[in-house]
């Protein structure tokens, strides 16, 4: 990852984060077999889309399958690259996706309705897409494709991180 971005702000851990522990991955992976038809229920019955446009689409956003296990166990610098860059390209796709929805509806119903950050893409990433690569790593990423991380969103714990067009 060569790519320039802007630098991290002092004080900010940018490295990998710590590894999730065997008990609790393996925990989480038995029992949800046993929450899964209970929360795909709720969901069904409150109107909620499984597939509502966040980065991992259908009940795999919350699920852990057996190559996210392998991944978070065992996973090397250059898996999680393309886990983080699967993720950032389908985050990406979203928020370009919205703006021009946004777009759209200004156009064809309400003027002035979406103005300012409406209409700027940006997408967020929680910390389960770059464990693996830290938000240095994820900052190359998105730069690679053109986008950078707005820091300021990632000051107070590195639980979620925007990426946004500059």
């Amino acid at each position: 990852m060569s790519t320039w971005h802007p630098p991290a702000p002092p004080g900010l851990h940018t490295g990998p984060l710590r590894r999730r522990s065997p008990l609790g991955l393996w925990l989480q992976f038995g029992l949800q077999w046993f929450w899964l038809p209970v929360r795909i229920t709720y969901d069904f019955l409150n109107g909620l889309s499984a597939f509502d446009g966040t980065a991992e689409p259908g009940v795999s956003k919350f699920v852990l399958t057996p190559s996210r296990y392998r991944l978070e166990r065992h996973g090397t610098r250059e898996e999680w690259e393309a886990w983080a860059a699967k993720a950032l390209d389908r985050g990406i796709e979203r928020g370009l996706k919205t703006v021009r929805q946004n777009q759209e509806f200004n156009q064809e119903k309400y003027r002035y309705k979406f103005k300012g950050s409406a209409l700027v893409p940006k997408t967020t990433m929680q910390k389960r897409y770059y464990r693996g690569i830290g938000l240095e790593g994820l900052a190359a990423l998105a730069a690679a494709r053109g986008w950078q991380v707005d820091w300021d969103s990632s000051k107070y714990g590195p639980v979620e991180i925007t990426v946004q067009q500059p």
